[in-house]
Order: C-alpha cells, then structure tokens, then sequence
C-alpha cells in the first residue's frame, strides 16, 4: 500500500464532548474534542483547551469540571455552544443543569452520559490549558445501560472528524481476544 506525506494533519475522529463549567456562578458549556483518558486506576481524563477560552477561568476557578457526552439529538445545541463565547451569551439556559454530589460544575441532562471531575493538574502549553481530572462520578441514562453496564451502542456518542459530526459506526472485533489467534505459545 502506498503511502502520500499529506504534513502535519491530525486525523480524526475525535470524540466530541461538551465541557461544563460554573463560571461567575452560571453553568457554562463548550464543544470540544481535545480530550481522552489517561489511566484506568485510578480514573483520569484530560481536555485541552485553547486559554482564549471563557470557561477556562471557571474550570480554575472552581476545580472542577463535567465532560457530558453527546447522543444526534443534542448535536445542534453542542455546536452553538461550540460556536458563541460565554462572554458575549449567557448559556446556562441550553441545556436543562444537574449536580452530582459536588456542585462545582454542571452535568447535561439530556445527555447520555456524563463525568463529573476535579483537576489534579493544569499543564501550561503556549496556546492551550490542558486540564488533568480524576473521576468523581459517572452518571448513564438507565435506558442506555445493558446489565448494569453502559452500553455504547444504545449512548451512541457523536464523533468529530474532517468539519462533520458522526455516530458511532459498525462493531469491527472484540478488544483483548481477537489478538489472541496470533499469540505464539
């Protein structure tokens, strides 16, 4: 297979996420898909955003942070929040606001899914705070648990790749066992 040097483009797709945040009191949201997971044990995410950012200073402020994952129905209202700056419009009316047992940052309602965290660490990079968070509580929608469990087919997370959102795709193996054929013993 040939391979083209097409330069230093990241390829997606990245998970999308909406960030919330208290800022000045109010719930705050942003689109984003600068983030991931850093360790299972115990459980740490990080986000990275630009410092521009209004909900940064909340995030600081506050220390801590929900990331709330999107399903399709909520795809518009995760772009405008995207789109428009805290600053400017007072979005904490977007979406219907709920608290864990820590009420330093908003969690989405109509999202599927939602993580509540608190920093342990804000790495310093020359246009973008990545912030480091340990996992507080996890919350799924009860219709999107299978056995207890969250099932990733029924949360249907939104993915963001090349200026378009995406669903989930098609299951293509099973993680920790397909390998296992090419083992040598």
């Amino acid at each position: 297979m040939e391979k083209q040097m097409i330069g230093k483009s990241h390829i997606g797709p990245n998970r999308s996420i909406i960030v919330g945040a208290l800022v000045n009191g109010k719930a705050n949201y942003l689109a984003l898909g600068h983030c991931g997971e850093m360790s299972m044990n115990p459980a740490i995410v990080y986000i990275s955003m630009n410092k521009a950012h209004y909900t940064n200073a909340g995030i600081k402020g506050n220390g801590y942070f929900s990331l709330n994952i999107p399903s399709k129905s909520v795809v518009q209202k995760m772009d405008y929040v995207g789109l428009v700056s805290g600053r400017d419009v007072d979005k904490s009316g977007v979406f219907k606001a709920f608290f864990g047992s820590v009420d330093k940052a908003p969690m989405i309602e109509e999202c599927p899914a939602n993580i509540l965290c608190k920093i342990i660490n804000i790495v310093d990079l020359p246009n973008n705070d990545v912030f480091i968070g340990e996992i507080v509580e996890t919350y799924v929608s009860q219709d999107c648990l299978t056995e207890g469990k969250p099932d990733i087919k029924k949360i249907n997370p939104v993915l963001l790749s090349g200026g378009k959102y995406y669903q989930l795709g098609i299951e293509c193996g099973n993680a920790f066992s397909d390998g296992k054929v090419l083992i040598r013993k």
